[in-house]
């Protein structure tokens, strides 16, 4: 994490805003709009300077780093530690939860993220090296305050003694020392030779690992010498102060006064003078403040001492009293110089933490550059534990603050993984669910817009939009899946999805497709798609004479007759045929009035002469007139308009337009003819 006070520099490309400044405005919570901008404009409108270039709105925001895939894997990951804290805090408010143990899955994954980044960076494979290196000091920021966050706040135990987890805090992130002695323990005797032995010692020491660094001591090749021997007793005779102990802190310190004044007077007694790293050992022990003072110099940051300082000072710390000294610790650690340069942001944070200072603690770790995943994944777990306190000023209640406070960062956090990454829109609808009743309807509202890669992504999202109800985002999924298999040109895809999308507009207007096709071609497409329709035509008329006449098509070539004459006439008769079809329809009656049986009796015939008498004909003549006068066809026939309004253009040559009177007269001379048989059939009484 970079200085809270370096900021980078953008350059705005607008030759306007060069010659005249601009202004900047906040247009969203982590977006800020820039337009040129020039004093005259708050003049009258006469002597304002004359302008011919155009004036742009450029929009600053922030990187989405959670888009890198192993920062997507922690989001992933976390996000299902959300939820079931979520799920179990819900379903038994009652229940005992470890909150502990959930603090820890987070941490744990935030060092599995940590991981995986400096092995990237090693693996020498990436271009942006600098970028990753920023993703692991932020990261492992966000691991350091949440440990302490965890240690502090978070365990409750901790409260009353507070120095065995901040020794425990360091030795965490600063395990150089523990590291190295390990290496030293496993070589033996003669240690001492390396040029490690001495400041791993110190290390150890300094981090509160008295058994560790007494082990060392034991291995030095003069351990057997007055002064190693007094120094063991020192070392070993130290008083150690626990809670659990059963001593009352004032007879602690009694005995720590005692021991600390025997273990004074050796030292000034020069028995250790012989060694000074181990004179010097011991100074830190019995709490020397300027040894310690001197120590400063080589701290990484201020706080890498301050736990160790506490423990052979104020080793009885409690959490209230922790401010006061880490401030002290602070102000002498800034006396030798150590506040330049190294007093970064992180260290901030941790000063706050540490005094107890939540609501400061929260406002700047919203600073960090993590898209803020940190703060939302802290407030919830310090909400549901207890301990998130905010000062209200006497405005609103101090509870309904703190649910606000967790709720609004909830649903900025979903909807930003709603809205920027679609591969994280189920995490992000985890967070809204549980966020505000905004929330619940900003998951409608965004499941609608995340964009559909392939039909596997979109049966997902409509699962998701049926588990919640959420009738209108299926509709729109599969609108979008009409359009775009139509513009590929795969009818039978797009069919479908008109149906489950259960909008008429859009189901009769790719019927109207496959009945134009037909019309010109004399084929219906995708005839396995039609077969298995069902009960799901009825969800438009267009539809509905489709499967039907696909029905009546299939009877036909099976040679059914009489089935294929009887549908046929009733479709006639059902006042859902398109207009554009009446030729067609028509048509197909020619085969049946002509077969060698008659099979359509005499009152079917008189609807077939009715439907060509005040259907076809008319329609024929009228358009007959409107080609004379050169007008475009118009129609007052509801369908036409619905034809007029298909997604696609039709197909060329309508059958309509190449309709003849040689079509008209073959219809009559067929239904004379066919009236004539039946007639004849029906009046035969038998013998």
């Amino acid at each position: 994490m970079a200085l809270k006070e370096s900021c980078p520099t953008f350059t705005i490309p607008c030759d306007f805003g060069k010659r005249h400044g601009i202004t900047a405005a906040w247009f969203t919570e982590d977006k800020i709009s820039v337009t040129a901008y020039s004093n005259q404009l708050l003049q009258s409108v006469d002597r304002r300077p004359p302008n011919n270039s155009p004036v742009n709105v450029y929009h600053l925001t922030t990187n989405f780093i959670l888009d890198e895939p192993i920062l997507r894997s922690l989001v992933t990951e976390c996000s299902n530690v959300f939820l079931n804290l979520q799920i179990v805090r819900n379903s038994s408010p009652a229940a005992a939860i470890d909150y502990l143990k959930i603090s820890r899955s987070y941490r744990s994954a935030i060092r599995a993220c940590l991981e995986k980044l400096q092995d990237l960076i090693a693996s020498n494979e990436l271009r942006d090296v600098e970028q990753y290196r920023n993703y692991v000091t932020i990261f492992y920021s966000v691991e350091s305050i949440w440990h302490l966050v965890e240690i502090l706040i978070i365990d409750a135990s901790s409260a009353n003694a507070v120095v065995p987890n901040l020794l425990d805090w360091v030795r965490f992130h600063f395990p150089t020392a523990e590291r190295l002695a390990t290496e030293l323990l496993q070589q033996g005797r003669e240690v001492d030779s390396s040029d490690d032995y001495w400041p791993v010692v110190k290390g150890l020491i300094i981090q509160g690992q008295i058994n560790v660094a007494r082990a060392l001591l034991k291995l030095h090749t003069n351990s057997e010498n007055v002064c190693f021997e007094v120094a063991e007793q020192i070392l070993q005779t130290m008083p150690v102060y626990s809670v659990y102990g059963g001593l009352s802190i004032q007879k602690f310190k009694s005995q720590w006064q005692y021991w600390s004044a025997n273990a004074r007077s050796k030292v000034d007694a020069g028995i250790l003078a012989v060694e000074p790293e181990l004179e010097e050992i011991i100074k830190f022990v019995i709490g020397d403040r300027k040894t310690w003072t001197e120590q400063c110099n080589s701290a990484s940051c201020w706080y890498e001492y301050f736990p160790g300082y506490l423990l052979y000072t104020e080793s009885t710390c409690k959490y209230y009293e922790l401010g006061t000294f880490a401030n002290n610790w602070l102000s002498q650690w800034i006396s030798t110089g150590g506040a330049n340069p190294s007093y970064k942001y992180l260290d901030k944070i941790i000063l706050s933490v540490m005094e107890n200072n939540l609501p400061q603690v929260l406002h700047n770790i919203q600073n960090i550059c993590d898209n803020k995943w940190f703060v939302t994944h802290l407030v919830d777990l310090l909400y549901h534990c207890g301990q998130l306190t905010l000062s209200t000023g006497g405005h609103v209640e101090e509870e309904d603050a703190e649910k606000m406070f967790r709720e609004s960062l909830l649903y900025d956090f979903g909807c930003l993984l709603m809205s920027r990454n679609s591969s994280l829109w189920e995490a992000g609808l985890d967070y809204l669910e549980f966020s505000s009743t905004e929330g619940l309807g900003a998951r409608e509202a965004l499941l609608g817009r995340i964009p559909i890669k392939n039909e596997k992504q979109a049966m997902k999202l409509i699962n998701v939009a049926k588990k919640n109800d959420f009738a209108g985002v299926e509709s729109e999924i599969c609108k979008v899946l009409v359009k775009r298999n139509l513009t590929n040109k795969q009818y039978g895809n797009a069919l479908e999805w008109a149906i489950r999308s259960r909008d008429s507009f859009y189901v009769t207007a790719v019927a109207n497709i496959f009945l134009e096709h037909y019309c010109n071609h004399g084929e219906i497409m995708c005839e396995d798609v039609i077969a298995n329709i069902g009960a799901k035509m009825f969800c438009s008329p267009r539809l509905i004479f489709l499967v039907k006449y696909y029905d009546f098509r299939q009877f036909f070539l099976e040679r059914s007759m009489a089935q294929a004459a009887e549908l046929l006439v009733n479709l006639l008769d059902s006042k859902i045929t398109p207009s554009y079809f009446w030729p067609s329809l028509l048509a197909d009656t020619i085969p049946l009035l002509e077969h060698k049986e008659p099979v359509i009796p005499t009152k079917e015939t008189y609807t077939i002469l009715h439907h060509l008498e005040w259907d076809l004909v008319p329609m024929m003549e009228k358009r007959k007139e409107q080609l004379k006068s050169c007008k475009k066809p118009q129609s007052g026939d509801p369908d036409a308009d619905i034809d007029n309004q298909a997604l696609l253009p039709k197909f060329s040559s309508n059958l309509l337009n190449n309709c003849t009177d040689d079509l008209v007269k073959m219809l009559r001379l067929a239904c004379a003819r066919n009236l004539a048989r039946a007639f004849i059939i029906e009046n035969t009484v038998a013998d």
